[in-house]
């Protein structure tokens, strides 16, 4: 019998991550049965299951992998391109976003690998923050953390938004953002 290699592996269980991922997003965490994700990546429930013991191992894998990759913070050059990426992303990325929020809400665990993915978003975020004050030849004030805090929030906000159907004017929110972050050209 061939050997299994770790990249045959890792195709494998990202295969049923984002099939995990789209049925989680159309029907929650609790309506979805392990059998639709089996279906829905259309390997046996033995393959799921030899990666992922159980619905609860599946729930935590797609909650991590969620937080863990949002937006990309480091490549965003303004608000218009950050408001683009979240649009693009949503609205099945912010259903389950919304279902992550909710799990972190009775899991400690999850609540604590989202606080720390905040951490570090909002220190990237401070940075970019930092870094345009700087090269616009502006203080360091309002605090650039807290700035970023700040922001975050409302992003969280504007993805919630998208997660049950409205559709923000993405122009009118970009122009709030500038003009709160002090740069409302």
């Amino acid at each position: 019998m061939p050997k299994v290699t770790q990249e045959h592996r890792d195709a494998r269980r990202r295969q049923i991550l984002a099939a995990a991922r789209e049925v989680f997003a159309d029907k929650g965490f609790a309506q979805t049965s392990t059998t639709e994700i089996v279906a829905a990546c259309g390997l046996s429930t033995g393959a799921v299951y030899s990666y992922f013991p159980s619905k609860n191992d599946l729930v935590a894998a797609v909650c991590e992998d969620a937080v863990d990759n949002v937006v990309d913070l480091t490549s965003i050059r303004d608000a218009a391109e950050l408001l683009d990426r979240l649009r693009a992303r949503h609205s099945g990325h912010a259903r389950l976003m919304a279902q992550v929020w909710a799990e972190a809400a009775v899991s400690p665990d999850l609540a604590a690998q989202i606080r720390a993915q905040l951490a570090k978003d909002q220190e990237k975020v401070a940075g970019l923050i930092r870094q345009d004050r700087r090269a616009q030849g502006l203080s360091d004030l309002p605090d650039p953390s807290g700035v970023a805090g700040a922001l975050l929030a409302m992003l969280t906000g504007y993805s919630q938004r998208l997660a049950i159907g409205q559709d923000i004017d993405a122009a009118a929110f970009q122009q709030a953002l500038q003009a709160l972050l002090g740069d409302a050209t």
